[in-house]
């Protein structure tokens, strides 16, 4: 378990897509995903952290204007705390219970069942305050490689020590 949730330890090159391309709806975009999370040990059970996904989204929703969508579960079935991010230059209409809209940047946290509220709100917390940063958001649309993500959001983080 990390300790201090540092998002640039737990996204992983196998949890990021610069090339989400052919989706068509936010269940697809979901789907796509999770399926990382799955392919890359995260997860035990795609259904199960679905489940978790939708339970949050039924709390309000994770759009977050600006093209950006935050989905994120937590569960039993997550074995290791992980970051997916994933950038759809196309976008696709996420919708919510308050309409939602078009998400271009998207980051899906999978947090494991046994981390405290309060640290579960601490790893969202730290993330919406990277994105509040317009350089930062522009070096995830210029980004070319994992590693440039991984740069962007490393120099992002300094901002919030």
């Amino acid at each position: 378990m990390v300790n201090q949730f540092v998002i640039s330890q737990v996204i992983r090159s196998d949890t990021v897509d610069l090339n989400l391309t052919g989706i068509k709806s936010k269940e697809q975009l979901l789907d796509t995903m999770i399926s990382m999370f799955l392919k890359a040990g995260v997860i035990e059970s795609r259904e199960k952290f679905l489940e978790a996904i939708y339970e949050r989204e039924a709390l309000g929703p994770t759009y977050m204007d600006n093209c950006i969508a935050i989905p994120h579960g937590k569960s039993m079935t997550v074995k290791t705390p992980c970051v997916a991010f994933a950038r759809c230059n196309e976008g696709v209409f996420y919708n919510t219970q308050l309409g939602g809209g078009i998400v271009k940047l998207i980051f899906m946290l999978a947090i494991p069942g046994e981390m405290s509220g309060e640290e579960y709100i601490r790893v969202l917390s730290r993330l919406a305050r990277l994105l509040i940063y317009e350089d930062f958001i522009a070096a995830l649309y210029k980004a070319e490689t994992y590693d440039d993500v991984i740069a962007a959001i490393k120099e992002g983080e300094k901002n919030l020590s």
